[in-house]
């Protein structure tokens, strides 16, 4: 292999890393080739573990755009609040660790995506401009009245599930990365397509000058139109904005996936049903809604029995509102939540119950489901017809 040769696979499997986002086990992603037709996934198991996995962007032009959102990272009471951990990508969230009284928080500090109370770390969030705004609302929840406090919790559940807002949002990322595309395609074919050719016909010595003035125009151009299309999307982000222009003038395999450096957060704080609903077909919402109410309604929670009971009563606040926030959307978005947890039809004759929660079927008429936690099973419904 000769040193050009090298050099090509070396950018080539930077260019690949690049291609490549982690994500947590509760983020759900969609992405599209064309800018059309929009799949909705969630991080795989084979890369990854059971705190996430990697998400691969489409590596060839025309590069396409990957969305991603996760769930709020924390949970809150009237009196308390707490960092939120999540099983999987449907499981109601748990208190990871102990819950803080609002009347205990002196101050709340953030330094990139770190969020900082009393001085002490609490919560890593998923970028610097959700940090922000959680920084922005538990200080409003902080300073509000007692009595005022549940109203706010309310109000802020109820904007991570606003399509408005997803599509207002949408619609400003559009407008700016308008030119972002043609200059990231450009320089993939560049890199990729005819620095070869031209290598090949011309040779290394007579080429390389003019294919690196090339590379460095494109490059430079990426990362000025990031840096406006970041100043516009994320006016507060000014540490992560910097980092990233460096990064994207000296790596030009960086510079291809600046629109996707861009789309990652750009959703942060809303709720991944909410994007489905926007970007996703009518039938993976109601797959997704399925899941969602399932596990909201029926997930059997094994109890910490050292587990303070302040932190109890916020996980229990917490989830309870965010079931009730959740189905409210359903049902303004034409979809009735008592239709996605109807009992599966019997697979044969011998099987007389079901899990409400993973829909497993059962030859005995009572029992538990081994799989769910103990939940109980319920009667099929030619059984309960028999019955009555």
């Amino acid at each position: 292999m000769t040193d050009v040769q090298l050099l090509f696979l070396v950018l080539a499997l930077i260019y690949g890393w690049e291609c490549a986002c982690w994500l947590n086990r509760d983020s759900v992603i969609i992405h599209s080739w064309l800018g059309r037709n929009w799949r909705v996934t969630h991080p795989g198991t084979l890369f990854g573990n059971q705190q996430g996995g990697f998400v691969f962007g489409h590596p060839l032009p025309p590069l396409g755009t990957l969305l991603t959102a996760s769930e709020f990272p924390l949970v809150l009471s009237p009196n308390a609040l707490g960092a939120a951990h999540f099983s999987d990508a449907y499981a109601p969230p748990a208190a990871k660790g102990k819950c803080f009284s609002w009347d205990g928080i002196e101050r709340v500090d953030v330094n990139g995506k770190k969020i900082f109370l009393n001085r002490q770390l609490f919560l890593k969030a998923g970028s610097p401009s959700l940090a922000t705004s959680i920084k922005t609302l538990l200080l409003e929840i902080r300073q509000a009245k007692p009595n005022e406090r549940e109203g706010l919790i309310k109000q802020h559940l109820k904007k991570l599930f606003e399509t408005s807002r997803i599509e207002e949002c949408w619609r400003k990322f559009k407008s700016q990365t308008r030119h972002l595309p043609l200059a990231t395609n450009a320089l993939f074919v560049h890199l990729f397509i005819l620095s070869p050719m031209l290598i090949v016909l011309l040779s290394f010595r007579h080429s390389w000058l003019v294919l690196l003035a090339v590379a460095l125009v494109l490059t430079f151009t990426i990362a000025v139109l990031f840096h406006r299309a970041h100043k516009a999307l994320f006016p507060t982000a000014e540490d992560e904005r910097f980092t990233h222009f460096i990064i994207i003038l000296l790596s030009p395999a960086t510079a291809i996936r600046a629109r996707d450096i861009l789309a990652r957060p750009l959703f942060d704080g809303c709720h991944p049903l909410a994007l489905t609903k926007v970007f996703g077909s009518t039938q993976r919402l109601h797959d997704e809604a399925r899941s969602f109410v399932r596990h909201g309604r029926y997930e059997v929670r094994l109890r910490d029995p050292q587990q303070e009971p302040l932190t109890q009563e916020t996980e229990r606040f917490w989830c309870a509102l965010r079931q009730k926030t959740l189905e409210d959307f359903l049902k303004r978005s034409g979809v009735d939540p008592e239709q996605l947890v109807q009992a599966p039809a019997p697979a044969d004759e011998t099987c007389l119950s079901y899990c409400p929660l993973c829909q497993a079927q059962f030859t005995t008429r009572e029992g538990i489901c081994p799989d769910c936690n103990g939940l109980a099973l319920r009667p099929l419904p030619h059984l309960a017809k028999a019955v009555r």
